[in-house]
């Protein structure tokens, strides 16, 4: 009987959960093919296979490549800045998620990925700055607003800067590793303490 109504379920069309966690295998997927082959060169047949699904699969949750890789930064991004509802952190908690991810071998890989596609695929930037950058600003912007007042609100850009900074471009050279949680937490104390944040 169980088998019976567990090969039915198996047939049918997957719950939620199944879909967002199958959404979730193919976007982090996505991210090494992108990374290994480039934006231009990566196909969806390679995707697909790399994640062990068909291209119709891939089509139907998110269209054309152009539709997975948005997909894919705004789904990254969400890991790193929260959102409000699921936000029960203070702005230190912010910054040190920020420095930690975007400071991270996997998103300097995707930044790596667009600045060498800019020019053939410029809309890569532009989402990758609207879907990551402007979202990490705009929650900054949320925190500093709530915890130090409306005046301070337009230190989030700044502080973004400073979050980034010199480290991330060396990064992006690969002369530095990837920092630990706890070096991440001490650069965004930093750059909080820079600002009058702290």
């Amino acid at each position: 009987m169980y088998s019976q109504a567990a090969s039915a379920r198996k047939r049918g069309r997957p719950t939620a959960a199944e879909r967002r966690a199958r959404e979730a295998e193919i976007l982090s997927v996505a991210l090494g093919v992108f990374v290994r082959t480039g934006f231009g060169n990566a196909t969806i047949d390679e995707i697909a296979a790399a994640a062990k699904v068909t291209k119709r699969t891939i089509y139907a949750y998110f269209g054309d490549k152009d539709a997975l890789f948005a997909a894919m930064v705004k789904d990254l991004a969400v890991t790193v800045s929260l959102d409000a509802a699921s936000d029960h952190g203070n702005l230190a908690a912010l910054a040190g998620r920020i420095v930690f991810r975007v400071h991270s071998d996997e998103l300097v890989g995707l930044h790596r990925l667009v600045i060498a596609e800019a020019d053939r695929f410029p809309e890569l930037a532009r989402v990758l700055h609207r879907q990551g950058d402007a979202r990490h600003i705009a929650r900054l912007t949320e925190h500093i607003r709530a915890e130090r007042g409306a005046a301070c609100a337009p230190l989030a850009e700044p502080l973004f800067s400073l979050l980034l900074g010199e480290r991330h471009r060396r990064r992006l050279l690969g002369l530095d590793p990837a920092p630990t949680p706890g070096e991440a937490a001490a650069h965004a104390c930093a750059s909080l303490a820079r600002l009058g944040l702290d």
